[in-house]
């Protein structure tokens, strides 16, 4: 049995003697917990390709320092499995840094585990609003939740859009998309015509399709989980007939490219709001396609938890190069990277100062065939969106 008074004073040990031997080790060992196998292990191998192809790029070096990824798997999002492979990472393997994390629950039971041994953890996934508050050494370069939903129902509201309706899948990351859209779109003058969350064992998304088809609403908002589950559920809405009746379907990251090739061109016309598209004009995305497919091969899918991985991985090198020749130190490496600029993939990015949540673009998205294959297009660009938290 892990945890209790014991684990607490390891730990506290363990954070006592961290900066020393994180600088006298020759190594920089850098612990990643997330899904590798399971039924979320697609988010796992997402992550791992991204930080796989920055490391093909960059090299394992910082400046003196070798560095050296350890990979643990929680399987089947656990966790209390999270919590005790971060302690087991901290403790025993000695590593300097936590990364990885692929769902919301898991960030949130490392947060203890962080604060007792004054460890940085870089967030590559989960996007709750709530979890930058639970730890001073937690960054995110994932996306805020909030931020990513209100230019969506912003953009909705300035082209004409007057009654929407909510289908989300009812767990924490739904529930912040739900509340965020009906807050924005109801200050701009909507109305919430109705609202659904679906429970994520549903099968069968055809009632709640059909709900949505009757609503007369103008805009649907909708939130489930990328993969066969989303697929499935925007199918429902197309067969109902949702599109021809003039309604304008938003999303969030259901048409993600690594999922793109399980639609048929019934989804061309669904629109979200979103962080990055592969279709990105940017020097930096084109890099990033080219070190990608030289990694995985040409099939590889340039989606955005792949990017998250890249941006993840560049973030862990810039807080160990930003203390090169001194001793390893969270709080200074975390005080470093407050108000940290770089252009990635998606475009510019910084770390907020005050909330260490990342600032970014968001991106309004249309699914079109361009040059034979499903993409992402972008329609229009929210510049530089802050991190919202709002209860």
């Amino acid at each position: 049995m892990r945890g209790g008074p014991i684990l607490g004073g390891i730990l506290a040990i363990a954070a006592v003697t961290a900066s020393g031997a994180a600088g006298a080790q020759e190594k920089i060992k850098i612990g990643v917990i997330a899904d590798f196998t399971g039924p979320f292990a697609t988010s796992g191998a997402l992550l791992q390709q991204g930080m796989e192809t920055y490391l093909s790029a960059a090299g394992t070096k910082v400046g003196d320092k070798e560095i050296e990824i350890i990979w643990r798997d929680v399987g089947n999002q656990n966790p209390v499995i999270a919590k005790q492979v971060a302690e087991e990472l901290i403790v025993r393997d000695k590593v300097s840094i936590l990364t990885g994390f692929d769902l919301t629950p898991q960030v949130a039971a490392v947060a203890s585990v962080a604060n007792q041994a004054k460890i940085p953890v870089v967030i590559q996934i989960p996007s709750t609003p709530a979890l930058m508050k639970m730890s001073p050494y937690f960054l995110r370069v994932s996306n805020n939740m909030q931020s990513t939903v209100w230019p969506g129902a912003d953009w909705a509201a300035k082209n004409g859009r007057k009654r929407a309706y909510i289908a989300v899948s009812d767990y924490a990351p739904g529930h912040e998309v739900q509340a965020t859209f009906k807050r924005k779109f109801t200050e701009l003058g909507g109305i919430i015509v109705g609202e659904d969350r679906i429970p994520l064992s549903t099968v069968d998304y055809a009632p709640f399709a059909e709900r949505v088809a009757r609503s007369n609403a103008d805009v649907v908002q909708i939130f489930i989980p990328p993969g066969p589950a989303a697929v499935s559920f925007t199918r429902g809405l197309l067969a109902q007939g949702v599109r021809e009746k003039g309604t304008l379907i938003m999303g969030v990251g259901e048409t993600d490219e690594a999922f793109l090739g399980s639609y048929d061109d019934s989804v061309v016309g669904i629109y979200s709001s979103f962080h990055y598209s592969r279709v990105l004009d940017n020097k930096a995305n084109e890099q990033f396609k080219q070190q990608l497919a030289a990694k995985f091969g040409d099939n590889a899918a340039a989606d955005a938890f792949v990017v998250q991985g890249y941006d993840g991985m560049h973030v862990v090198n810039h807080l160990i190069e930003a203390l090169a020749g001194k001793p390893f130190d969270a709080a200074a490496a975390v005080e470093v990277m407050k108000g940290y600029k770089w252009n990635g993939p998606r475009g510019p990015m910084m770390i907020d100062p005050d909330s260490r949540d990342i600032v970014e673009n968001m991106y309004i998205r249309r699914v079109e065939r361009v040059n034979g294959r499903l993409e992402n297009v972008i329609v229009d660009t929210y510049h530089g969106v802050k991190p919202t938290f709002i209860e």
